[in-house]
């Protein structure tokens, strides 16, 4: 690499400099509209992104009886049309300009958000306002959307985990809504109609329910004139409602014991919990890190759990087990999640926890334990502010559950959290006598049964026209040693260090195939005066890892079953015996030179690139029957594609956003828009430097396997008798240029974009991608698609008797 790319990439990502923290939320404008909506703007320069968030006060807990799952359906529904943006285009407008955008169901909020160059900030408020005041909710939609929801409701009933969850905090709560299950169930979801959706749209969604958050690369006078031109005309009446607190108080433990299709045994025990504008709220993240670890405040990445650190009132218990506390509106709970064999003791397991959290309300924590478990909760704070997005979704989220002043005082009131807090806190809240315990066990008939090998059920002959994969590669990396890249990121405090070996190895935060196929990416994240001690902690681990034995497909999870058929096609060169770096990426709050020296001083790094990957010869369409019983299965396509260095992969890359993205393109119009077949397509392209594949990884009920099937069938057959044309190249060139802009913010995502770029089409500028980009031709991408429409398909049924009624018109859609 030469020192004019270094420089380059450095230019383009450290757009201002670095500070303590830049994301600070106090900076935060709060402005009310006549009409009753909350607006929170938050100015940050540092990127040329914004984020728009919409938090609506009202989620799972405002469900009706024998309607559960409304709040959810209705966001389903909200991303179907409006009166200015019909179609699909209240989600494909942001798509096209290379935005990111999503919703979520919770308790106590049904919340859109969205996040793009900061150009297109006008496009993301108006789609905003329709959301809010003109959603057509056309009937002829409601049918395809139950089909869409319940697929998405069976992907979490294949996860017992999931299941105990929802049967736990069913018991937890005897009145209070909070124990709804958010998703719904099918005969809820099934009895769901359009009246009930307008109701629940004239009667949640409103100017007084909605908190709307911009945080970017915004002008705060500007944005707040134009949120009243484009938001302050609506006078719809819906007005908040929290439900009153008339859970009773029982005394008592609660139990909830379920069997099912499980490897070893699962708890979920949960106590009560305060609200997150408790004066307790404070007082409880400490007792939470004093118990196991913090998690954060953040919704988003609390990720259902924390693993209890060593040292904590908790670890040892089992292996894995972990705490979960989020903020709500009303009290909720604090949750101890983990597992143990078949054979292990419940009770001993049960009194271990609660022995455990007794001793933190026998007498009071020392102070040299309660200082380090505040500093961790200050410490998980920052890890939940990392980019704008981050920010307008902590604003958004704390002002819907009327907690926005606790989460802007919450470092200072974590500070003054003293030992007889924690104390009566704890004997509030973590008494045996209020605490719900479930279990879920495994059969009484025993373990599953065996996993089915991979098997190749059908093996039509190779379909002609496929291209061969060049066994030739243009590697810009020959030098000795390894790359070294130091990003300068002034959105946050934290650092993310992330290292590229060439091999596959076994290893504590070893993630094998990461970056690309062949390669074994590690990666931690921590403070700047943190790094010598990350830096060591990752030569470690490459000193304890070696070479990982290869593994054929034998997951009982159909869509994880899928991930390892597509893992199995790639081949790449041997594991060395001594891991060592070919490439590592830093990003955060440091000197540069300074990381360099640290790097330098710890690691041995190797010599020479990373050897280019092959791909497997195709065996044609994989038929696999899993014989366990599973709620979803799913359907799988994978096609040989150029290199990602190859000059042609652009090509494809746009192909693909074309043919399906997520809940969009082609396949995504008509599997999940119009027919409801499938909840989400997982379209990636795969690969590095020598061999690239391109796959669909789709989750799917078995009664609607088939019709999936010939959907696809049907899609990939149209994508060469009708193919794209400049209006669709034009959209898919300005997403790819688009993200490339706004995707990477954290530091974790910028180390990750950087591996990426580097194991396939190489490092390169935001202006050479762009200009690359647009030098790609109509012709050259409807010149690929008979190859790209030539792939392989993969059907993972399960269950039962073998689904013998599949069919493929095997070859026809690639001709």
């Amino acid at each position: 690499m030469t020192r004019l790319l270094h420089r380059l990439l450095f230019l383009t990502l450290a757009l201002a400099p670095c500070a303590a923290n830049a994301l600070d939320l106090k900076n935060v404008r709060v402005t009310h509209l006549d009409n009753g909506l909350t607006l929170l703007i938050l100015e940050e320069r540092a990127l040329p992104v914004v984020s728009v968030q919409m938090a609506y006060k009202t989620g799972g807990r405002d469900d009706p009886e024998g309607r559960m799952g409304l709040a959810h359906f209705f966001e389903h529904m909200a991303f179907r049309s409006s009166k200015n943006f019909p179609g699909t285009s209240l989600a494909g407008d942001i798509y096209a300009v290379g935005g990111e955008w999503h919703g979520y169901t919770w308790i106590d909020t049904v919340t859109f958000f969205a996040t793009a160059p900061k150009g297109d900030l006008e496009l993301l408020l108006r789609i905003e306002a329709d959301r809010l005041g003109r959603l057509t909710l056309d009937p002829d939609d409601v049918e395809a959307e139950t089909g869409a929801v319940i697929a998405e409701m069976n992907g979490y009933a294949n996860d017992p985990s999931t299941v105990l969850f929802d049967a736990t905090l069913a018991a937890a709560f005897q009145v209070h809504p909070y124990r709804k299950n958010t998703i719904g169930y099918a005969a809820d979801v099934e009895a769901i109609t359009h009246d009930d959706i307008v109701d629940f749209y004239d009667k949640r969604i409103g100017p007084k329910t909605a908190v709307l958050a911009v945080a970017g690369d915004v002008d705060a006078d500007a944005v707040e004139t134009q949120v009243k031109k484009l938001f302050g005309k609506f006078k719809k009446s819906a007005t908040p409602r929290l439900p009153p607190l008339s859970e009773p108080d029982y005394q008592g433990e609660k139990r909830i014991r379920l069997e099912g299709a499980a490897k070893e045994k699962l708890f979920r025990i949960a106590y009560p919990a305060p609200a997150a504008s408790s004066d307790d709220y404070p007082a409880f993240l400490v007792l939470q890190a004093l118990a196991g670890a913090s998690s954060g405040v953040s919704f988003l990445q609390n990720d259902w759990g924390t693993p209890a650190a060593d040292g904590s009132a908790l670890a040892g218990v089992t292996d894995d087990i972990s705490t979960w506390f989020i903020p709500t509106a009303q009290p909720y709970v604090f949750l101890i999640a983990g597992s143990a064999g078949p054979g292990a003791d419940e009770t001993a397991i049960e009194d271990a926890i609660q022995n455990a959290l007794q001793k933190l309300t026998a007498e009071p924590v020392a102070a040299k334990r309660l200082a380090a478990a505040k500093q961790n909760v200050q410490r998980e704070l920052i890890f939940d502010l990392q980019t704008i997005e981050d920010a307008a979704h902590q604003l958004a989220f704390f002002e819907a559950i009327g907690a926005l002043d606790a989460l802007l005082s919450l470092n200072e009131d974590v500070s003054a959290v003293t030992a007889a807090d924690i104390q009566r806190v704890a004997k509030i809240y973590l008494d045996a006598d209020r605490r719900t315990v479930g279990w879920f066990v495994p059969d009484s008939d025993g373990a599953p049964a065996p996993v089915a090998a991979a098997e190749v059920m059908a093996s039509p002959p190779a379909r002609a026209g496929k291209a061969p994969i060049s066994e030739t590669v243009d590697n810009r990396f020959t030098e000795t040693g390894s790359d070294i890249i130091v990003v300068s990121s002034p959105l946050s405090p934290t650092l993310s260090l992330r290292a590229i070996l060439p091999g596959v190895y076994a290893c504590g935060p070893c993630t094998v195939n990461d970056p690309a196929p062949g390669m074994t990416s590690l990666s931690l994240s921590g403070l700047p005066g943190e790094f010598a001690e990350l830096t060591n902690t990752l030569r470690d681990a490459m000193t304890k890892a070696h070479a990982a034995p290869p593994t054929e497909p034998q997951s009982s999870d159909p869509y994880t079953r899928l991930e390892e058929i597509f893992a199995a096609r790639f081949a790449g060169a041997e594991t060395p015996d001594i891991a060592a770096p070919s490439f590592i990426a830093v990003s955060g709050n440091l000197a540069a030179d300074e990381a360099r020296a640290v790097i330098g001083g710890s690691l041995t790094t190797s010599a020479g690139a990373q050897a280019p990957v092959t791909l497997t010869p195709s065996e044609g369409d994989i038929w696999i029957h899993i014989p366990e019983d599973k709620v979803q299965t799913a359907l799988g396509y994978m096609a040989d594609a150029p290199a990602l260095d190859d000059e042609a992969a652009l090509a494809w890359r746009l192909a693909l956003y074309m043919f399906a993205h997520d809940y969009g393109g082609r396949l995504g119009e008509e599997a999940i828009s119009n027919q409801g077949l499938a909840y989400y397509i997982g379209a990636d392209y795969r690969g590095g430097k020598g061999a690239g594949l391109v796959t669909l990884n789709i989750g799917v009920d078995p009664d609607k396997q088939q019709a999936l099937l010939e959907t696809l069938q049907a899609e990939l057959t149209h994508f060469i008798s009708e193919p794209p044309d400049e209006a669709e190249l034009a959209e898919a060139k300005r997403h790819l240029i688009g993200r490339k802009i706004s995707a990477a913010q954290s530091n974790a995502e910028i180390t990750a974009a950087l591996t990426r770029d580097w194991a396939g089409p190489g490092l390169t500028t935001i202006d050479d991608f762009t200009a690359a980009v647009n030098a790609v031709t109509l012709d050259e991408v409807r010149g690929l698609l008979p190859d790209f429409a030539a792939g392989d398909f993969v059907v993972i049924s399960a269950g039962g008797e073998e689904h013998d009624s599949l069919t493929t018109a095997t070859g026809s859609h690639g001709e």
